[in-house]
């Protein structure tokens, strides 16, 4: 019987391949596309996703569209053209083949690549007894030949789970950003929006808390600081009523306290500080944010990363837990052997037993993300950050408690009191093993009896102001979606990067934009189904009991084009007046993400690319009040470097061949015309008759994958 075993990327087809033939591997190669094979058995990878969703037949920007098929992913986006040699390769594998094994990853994703790809290119159901799967956590030789010699069945539930997924967020994605786009368009604003499922709901938890953050007004409060001497040290304490609301009350309380404080009380408290709990993805992204700075999306690329060289197990998974079925002390020996590692590795390895803190959060399909044992080779620095951080989380789990000791000192100045308080930590425990991760404040304060009197060095008047609530960062915002169920692990950070994508969002605290508020305000006031958190969580939940069985997903797919059907009348009812809210901050939105070229040479104003029903061209961003433009070639464009005679842009063409210019029209360096390149003053022709903003790109020109946000 000859097999074929589907992998979703070519570096895991290689380990699979290496693990189960032990060196009798032979790697082969057709059209540029790799696959393995062991003495019967072919293994070939898919690269993610080589099937999409797409209309069955355009009929322009229309909607509510719910007539979809399956497709190559190639012939769906132009920027998917990659994946057809793989395609190709998977069915002409197939064709020699009688049994099929799903090796993807283990998780809703994986279950839909390796579904279609067995169905669409192998034309094989799926579910059929021709088809088994291989589930591992980890791509270590051992895990690898275990999930081969213990092939499962077809998560059928997952698959299912996954493919509604897929079909609500399309209908979600691509009809209400038409709807949301053909509104703006109506007012004359020709700029593509987007707003999906999960995406909406999202922008609008960051546009209520921008909107707090604009409404705060701030407060005048002050605080009064005492400091006091013993011997050499100073002991600085607070007075208890912490914020005086009067300046005139804290100068009041000021003026009684004299020269001597009396320690009242002297209270040392002392709490057991437990080991961190093992990551889950949510929980590494965060701790990755606050610790190195790297953010949530590009986290998870490096966690995968990792993963596919078995350097960690499975990083999309939302288990805080590691299972007794993992040898604990051979991964902690391995650990061992890098110099990093050695000294908390064999503090571990001398304990009678390796128990982890094991969190609340589980996961039924993989444990929490672990390092394997396995030395990692040359990794680049961010991936090495990474890998460091989980390896020393791992071995913190297996810590014993911290002990801190708070110390409480209760100052007595003519009966006005004033608390001075420190944190230290007694024994580290597990803060030896976490490292430089391990941060906390010491604060030792010095040792005084109760009833000692201290003479009292200062006494200042803080002035200071109420401040608004925080803009959530990348990491805390994944953190409030996970913690309200919208989204899921694997998409949370997308839906973030979306955001930024479509100019709702900028900066590293996530500030909405005027654009993003408009939104969500037009949205609220007209569509308010669109931004539901409560609708989005309903769908999760759902899609949760499809994976357990417990509900078709006919069921679920007609409830939510019921929906769609109520909101895009609702669209249509309100087209002029959602076109108008929106139209002039899009437009904004717009101006501000294009690139500046140099200075306009008619006015102040500067060039930038533009585009019409004829073609890019140049002009300047004052329009209409200047309508200075320039032509440019119909061919592919790509702005390059800046020009070393001017400092304006220059401009690649990639025609026949590539060849490239200066935007400047008065640089030192033109002695000639550029063929294809001319320029004009207002009035003169040729010029297109408007910006690029008043011509609606054609249905082509916008790919449903940039629409569709899950």
């Amino acid at each position: 019987m000859v097999t074929l075993i589907i992998t979703e990327k070519p570096n895991v087809a290689e380990r699979i391949a290496k693990s189960i033939g032990r060196g009798d591997e032979r790697k082969m190669s057709r059209e540029g596309a790799p696959y393995h094979q062991v003495g019967d058995v072919f293994i070939a990878p898919a690269v993610g996703h080589i099937f999409s969703l797409k209309e069955k037949t355009k009929g322009g920007w229309r909607y509510p569209v719910f007539d979809i098929e399956w497709a190559p992913s190639y012939v769906v986006n132009k920027n998917s053209e990659f994946t057809k040699k793989y395609l190709d390769n998977l069915q002409f594998l197939s064709k020699k083949c009688d049994k099929f094994i799903n090796a993807c990853d283990y998780d809703i994703e994986g279950e839909v690549i390796s579904y279609n790809a067995i169905k669409y290119a192998c034309g094989i159901d799926p579910l059929s007894d021709k088809v088994s799967r291989m589930k591992f956590s980890t791509l270590t030789n051992e895990a690898i030949v275990a999930a081969y010699q213990n092939q499962e069945k077809i998560n059928k539930g997952m698959a299912e789970a996954g493919i509604t997924r897929h079909k609500l967020d399309w209908f979600w994605g691509i009809n209400l950003s038409r709807a949301l786009t053909l509104s703006v368009r109506r007012a004359r604003g020709y700029v593509t929006l987007s707003i999906g499922r999960v995406q909406g709901p999202t922008l609008k938890i960051l546009a209520s808390r921008e909107e707090k953050i604009k409404a705060f007004k701030p407060e005048p409060y002050w605080e009064i600081e005492m400091i006091c001497l013993k011997d050499a040290d100073k002991i600085r304490s607070m007075h208890s009523a912490d914020k005086i609301l009067q300046k005139e009350k804290a100068e009041a309380i000021k003026n009684r306290c004299g020269k001597k404080a009396i320690v009242d009380s002297v209270k040392r408290t002392e709490s057991k500080q437990e080991p961190p709990t093992p990551f889950d993805l949510t929980t590494l992204q965060t701790e990755t944010y606050k610790q190195l700075g790297i953010d949530p999306r590009r986290t998870l690329e490096l966690a995968q990363e990792l993963y596919t060289n078995a350097y960690i197990s499975y990083p999309r998974t939302s288990s805080q837990q590691l299972p007794e079925g993992i040898d604990y002390a051979k991964i902690i020996k391995n650990l061992s052997t890098l110099k990093e590692y050695c000294e908390p590795a064999n503090l571990l390895l001398a304990k009678k037993k390796l128990k982890p803190n094991n969190g609340k959060k589980k996961d039924p399909a993989h444990p929490a993300i672990y390092p394997t044992g396995e030395i990692p080779g040359s990794l680049n620095e961010q991936a090495a950050k990474v890998y460091d951080l989980i390896a020393r989380r791992f071995l913190a789990t297996f810590g014993d408690d911290a002990k801190r000791e708070t110390v409480e000192i209760r100052l007595n100045n003519n009966s006005e009191i004033f608390i001075a308080s420190g944190t230290r930590t007694v024994e580290k425990g597990w803060h030896i093993l976490y490292g430089r991760y391990a941060k906390f404040e010491e604060e030792e304060l010095p040792a005084v009896n109760q009833g000692e009197t201290l003479p009292v060095q200062d006494l200042i008047i803080h002035s200071k102001e109420t401040k608004p609530p925080k803009r959530y960062t990348p990491a805390s915002i994944i953190k409030e979606m996970e913690k309200r169920n919208i989204g899921t692990k694997a998409t949370r950070s997308q839906i973030v990067d979306i955001l930024f994508k479509r100019g709702y969002v900028n900066g590293k605290a996530l500030e909405v934009t005027n654009l993003g508020l408009n939104v969500v305000t037009t949205l609220d006031k007209y569509c308010p189904e669109v931004l539901s958190e409560k609708l989005t969580r309903k769908f999760e939940e759902e899609m949760e009991e499809i994976e357990a069985g417990k509900l078709p997903s006919e069921q679920v797919i007609d409830e939510g084009k019921t929906t769609l059907l109520t909101i895009s009348k609702e669209f249509k009812d309100n087209e002029a007046k959602i076109g108008e809210a929106l139209a002039q901050s899009a437009k904004s939105a717009k101006e501000m993400t294009r690139p500046v070229l140099g200075k306009c040479v008619a006015c102040e104003g500067n060039l930038v690319m533009r585009k019409s029903k004829h073609g890019q061209f140049i002009g300047c961003d004052k329009y209409p009040a200047c309508t200075f433009t320039m032509s440019l070639p119909k061919y592919k464009l790509e702005i390059g470097g800046k020009c070393k005679e001017c400092d304006y842009a220059t401009i690649k063409v990639f025609g026949k061949k590539v060849w490239g210019f200066c935007v400047n029209p008065k640089c030192p360096s033109k002695t000639k015309k550029v063929p294809g390149q001319e320029q004009t003053q207002a009035g003169a022709a040729p010029k297109p008759a408007e910006p690029s903003d008043t011509e609606p790109p054609a249905e082509t020109e916008v790919d449903s994958d940039e629409l569709v946000e899950e």
